[in-house]
């Protein structure tokens, strides 16, 4: 009896530490470890790659890292792709920021498989030039890249109008051009639409009227204004700025696209 409860207990511990060990390894499995690529040894910055979704190849993530070192001399920069995700893509995106590069200056390119979304995060000095609104335009830009599969494309094309910024530089808007013409041709509708009704609407003065009212002069002599009171009104001064984000570093934001 004593040698059978020896061995019930052996075999739970068997049981124990085989389930364990399993879970250690899921958890392993599921815990992601950043590498950095580069890191600038001159401003602290590094470039990360981790692309989970497996959409590069090897050739593909050199030469997009060839390109993303150059925004190294601005903030550090990461390339993300993920299959999975039980959180909104903005979610998950400000989430890795943090956990990969803390309060470092930089930016993010996230392409999320399972939402379908396209989407760029910085934070601190790269947001002050590459803004939530950039970010809205660039990935307006690129999204028909990651349709038509081709992430690579997209992820570089995104990389190089966001150096293109960071150097100072103009990148392409069409859809605001779009928008800016379509909003001019509807005020142009409504103006002339407002003027031909003005017109049309206006009545006509007969011959009797104009001459009923020809011979009638109108004059005023020793014009003068008489000074009656005054009166008083209370604007309390400002107490100061409210302000707005802070200054940079502290700022961070993005925008994306669906594919």
């Amino acid at each position: 009896m004593h040698i059978e409860k020896k061995i019930n207990l052996s075999i739970i511990y068997k049981i124990m530490f085989v389930v364990i060990s399993a879970i250690l390894c899921f958890i392993m499995q599921k815990t992601v470890f950043a590498e950095s690529l580069y890191y600038n040894e001159e401003n602290g910055y590094e470039v990360v790659i981790e692309d989970d979704a497996d959409l590069l190849s090897d050739y593909e993530e050199e030469k997009l890292l060839s390109k993303m070192i150059k925004i190294t001399e601005y903030g550090s920069v990461a390339f993300k792709s993920i299959s999975d995700n039980s959180v909104s893509t903005e979610s998950y995106i400000r989430s890795y920021y943090r956990e990969v590069f803390g309060t470092k200056s930089g930016t993010v390119f996230l392409i999320d498989m399972d939402n379908r979304n396209i989407w760029i995060y910085s934070y601190g000095d790269v947001y002050d030039i590459v803004t939530t609104n950039y970010a809205n335009i660039i990935t307006d830009n690129i999204y028909e890249y990651a349709s038509d599969a081709e992430y690579y494309d997209c992820a570089y094309k995104a990389f190089s109008q966001i150096l293109t910024l960071l150097e100072g530089n103009d990148i392409a808007q069409p859809m605001k051009y779009i928008s800016n013409i379509l909003l001019a041709l509807v005020l142009s509708f409504l103006i002339n639409y407002f003027i031909v009704k003005k017109v049309s609407s206006a009545k006509k003065a007969s011959d009797k009227q104009l001459l009923r009212y020809i011979n009638h002069q109108y004059q005023f002599d020793n014009a003068r204004a008489e000074f009656t009171h005054t009166t008083k009104k209370y604007s309390p001064k400002s107490s100061g700025s409210s302000g707005g984000g802070g200054g940079g570093g502290s700022r961070g934001g993005g925008g994306g696209h669906s594919f």
